[in-house]
């Protein structure tokens, strides 16, 4: 290739992109010391909460670029298809980014396979900026595939105003719907964890504690099914209509994630208020993690590699990452050695008491999960809509837990 063609095709790229920093154009001996940062916005999330979060990282690529003057940084946010159109587009043309943060929800397996990204290498030292657990679970054959950003814990969301506490039990939840309460609740995949957890169920169980899901399953299912006979209680498939429906007054108590707070909060004002997941039989709620990642691009020269990895660093230091859950107020750190004064934030307080009762699942799992999400959120509707009865549904959603990854097998 030319070199005034691959300068073309560089300057291409830059007025295809927002730049952050430095003005002007790209040279050719300037390729080592720029680097693309495209950040996903996510149709599940809070349009308010991602403008909060994508300011916060404009932040931080500006003092970074502070103190790496060298470096200019491309800075994008794209919607979740359109982002992939776009690293579709770049890869293709060997320009692919260099680190992207994605959603939780993303199969990470299926981009490797792909080669949109690449593994990191995190040495034992770079570890210590993450709870290990966090990383282990974005771990595939061996190699990090990604690094969490930020922890965005379940909650339970309700208007004090019309419901003054939250319900405690699962059970309460039926006996308040009773009173003509009304509850909006998932009837997708994402919101299986928070019911199934209650009952003492997880999607990936160890082989050992397979044989006891059979009568657990049953008794979960028949708390769906009975809480959807509650004409105040519906059970809906995305989150906007959960968000909507609790500003609306349509609800007065949902699940929601802590990422959906600033939204909740200007619509409702002193009257929203937020407590942990109500318990099941078995124990308290153990959803899932979501939390953002950041993942590297494949096509990054040695040099590139090196800053996307220094930046992705700068940003779970301990300074920025106690500055994120502060401003914020919606998240908390993955960096382990941050004490946050919950006392003073009782909303934090809250998070993180969520957090501790939350669990994770590895990205094996996350891949089989999404293959089968259909699925599974087709026998759980054939119980919540009585087309068929829990008792009928019951062996095959056993049968499908079968075929699922097992913690015991990573």
């Amino acid at each position: 290739m030319g070199q005034s063609r691959l300068l073309a095709m560089v300057l291409a790229l830059s007025g295809l992109l927002t730049g952050c920093g430095s003005s002007g154009t790209t040279g050719i001996s300037e390729l080592g010391s720029s680097i693309t940062v495209l950040a996903e916005l996510s149709s599940k999330a809070d349009p308010i909460e991602q403008a909060r979060v994508q300011a916060l990282l404009q932040e931080q690529i500006k003092e970074f670029k502070r103190i790496n003057p060298e470096l200019h940084i491309r800075f994008r946010a794209l919607p979740s298809d359109r982002l992939e159109q776009e690293v579709i587009y770049q890869t293709q043309r060997g320009l692919g980014p260099d680190l992207m943060l994605l959603a939780s929800n993303r199969d990470l397996i299926n981009l490797q396979q792909k080669a949109y990204i690449s593994p990191v290498v995190i040495s034992s030292q770079e570890q210590s900026n993450f709870r290990s657990s966090y990383l282990e679970h974005l771990r595939y054959r061996g190699q990090q595939l990604a690094v969490p950003l930020l922890v965005y814990p379940a909650l339970a969301c309700f208007n004090r105003k019309q419901l003054p506490q939250s319900p405690q039990t699962l059970g309460a939840i039926i006996r308040l719907g009773q009173q003509e309460h009304s509850f909006g609740l998932n009837s997708n995949f994402e919101g299986l964890d928070l019911v199934m957890s209650g009952f003492g169920l997880t999607v990936f169980p160890q082989k050992s504690n397979r044989s006891y899901y059979p009568k657990k399953l049953l008794k979960a299912l028949q708390w769906y099914r009975e809480a959807n006979l509650q004409p105040y209680i519906s059970f809906v498939d995305n989150d906007e209509e959960l968000r909507q429906g609790l500003v609306a007054g349509r609800f007065e108590w949902i699940p929601c994630s802590s990422g959906w707070l600033p939204s909740l909060q200007r619509a409702l004002g002193a009257d929203l208020g937020i407590a942990v997941l109500p318990a099941g039989p078995e124990g308290p709620a153990k959803p899932m993690l979501r939390m953002p990642l950041w993942v590297f691009g494949s096509q990054s020269n040695p040099r590139q590699r090196k800053f996307a990895k220094q930046f992705m660093l700068f940003t779970v230091n301990t300074v920025n990452q106690r500055s994120m859950a502060l401003r914020l107020g919606t998240v908390l750190p993955v960096n382990p050695t941050i004490a946050l004064p919950l006392k003073a934030y009782p909303t934090l307080s809250v998070m993180h008491t969520s957090t501790k009762n939350s669990g994770t699942t590895t990205l094996e799992q996350k891949h089989f999960l999404l293959k089968y999400t259909k699925k599974v959120e087709g026998l759980l509707n054939l119980v919540i809509t009585g087309v068929q009865s829990p008792n009928a549904v019951a062996p095959k959603f056993q049968q499908l837990l079968n075929a699922m990854p097992t913690t015991d097998q990573q």
